[in-house]
């Protein structure tokens, strides 16, 4: 009874911290944090971060209302094995400087936003709520579609509140560690091997999907 409440809770999480580590939305985070108040950048891209999961779980539940829960663990699967095998993927043909990408994405956008703020005032003069709304729409437009959006929505098929608990804690995490030193981390953790841990990870979700169908 325990492993099965504990499962989906597991699940979330774990899924959450392989999927933003390192991505483009930690670097976003991590950029506002060193320019801007780490509070407010903090509020900002966590509240972006609840009102996604909100969302996804949102969707994660109404799946099954509108199809057929064969049909929801079958598209669940298929997601899954899909992101395991492109994290694989990633994970071989990666290189040791392979964060680059994300942070040079995220350098652009986060630049974007200060080049429109500089216009109205300096950076020292940005209001809160300005640092707020930037950190929000860069937040969340960064995480819509992504792979931790479509797993979350995977996952909230079977216990949406359990999901919803591991995910918000599991962006917690992720954005607290992108807010206090996500630079600096980021440059000692190898994505390479989160790609792999994560590869794996979705793979054992699919298995456990397929298993619930026989």
């Amino acid at each position: 009874m325990l492993f099965s409440e504990l499962s989906p809770f597991a699940s979330s999480f774990s899924s959450i911290i392989v999927s933003e580590i390192g991505d483009k939305t930690f670097f976003i985070t991590a950029i506002l944090g060193m320019t801007y108040s780490m509070s407010l950048v903090f509020i900002g891209s966590y509240t972006a971060m609840v009102l996604m999961t909100l969302l996804s779980c949102f969707f994660g539940f109404l799946l099954p209302q509108i199809l057929n829960p064969t049909y929801t663990h079958t598209l669940a699967s298929v997601m899954f094995f899909y992101f395991g095998q492109k994290l694989l993927r990633e994970f071989w043909s990666s290189e040791n400087n392979e964060n680059d990408d994300e942070e040079q994405e995220a350098v652009q956008e986060v630049n974007k936003v200060k080049s429109k703020l500089s216009k109205q005032s300096d950076t020292k003069n940005v209001s809160n709520l300005e640092i707020l709304r930037a950190a929000i729409v860069l937040t969340f437009l960064a995480e819509w579609g992504d792979r931790s959006q479509i797993t979350t929505i995977a996952l909230a098929t079977e216990d949406t509140f359990v999901v919803l608990v591991g995910a918000l804690l599991g962006h917690f995490i992720c954005t607290s560690t992108a807010v206090l030193g996500g630079k600096m981390i980021s440059s000692k953790i190898s994505e390479k091997y989160i790609h792999l841990c994560g590869g794996i990870l979705f793979i054992l979700f699919g298995l456990h999907n397929i298993k619930m169908l026989l």
